[in-house]
């Protein structure tokens, strides 16, 4: 394997990694997010308002956990986009420097 293919396999591991952690973001976020609104209703229906501030509290922190899952996503897919974009662009470079050299 020669450096290039070292680069674009580390690359692609570190995307997969990336691509795994945001799924685990988000859905450690929506739980968080059940959990808190579920402590919020029953703090309220029982007059509690301690419980009803930990469930407050609880779901912001799972809208927090699930909003860094999805931003994690949109740069992996912005990334994508850009490594795309790049190859196309040395294909291209390739194509004109053969051309020239003809």
């Amino acid at each position: 394997m020669d450096d290039k293919d070292t680069v674009r396999a580390r690359a692609h591991e570190a995307a997969e990694e990336a691509t795994h952690s945001a799924a685990a973001d988000k859905a450690k976020g929506h739980v968080k997010e059940a959990v808190g609104k579920i402590k919020e209703k029953f703090g309220s229906a029982i007059g509690d308002d301690k419980l009803e501030a930990k469930g407050t509290a609880q779901r912001l922190e799972g809208k927090k956990d699930r909003l860094k899952g999805e931003i994690k996503e949109k740069i992996e897919d912005v990334k994508g986009h850009i490594e795309a974009g790049v190859e196309v662009v040395k294909e291209k470079f390739d194509e004109v420097r053969n051309n020239h050299k003809k």
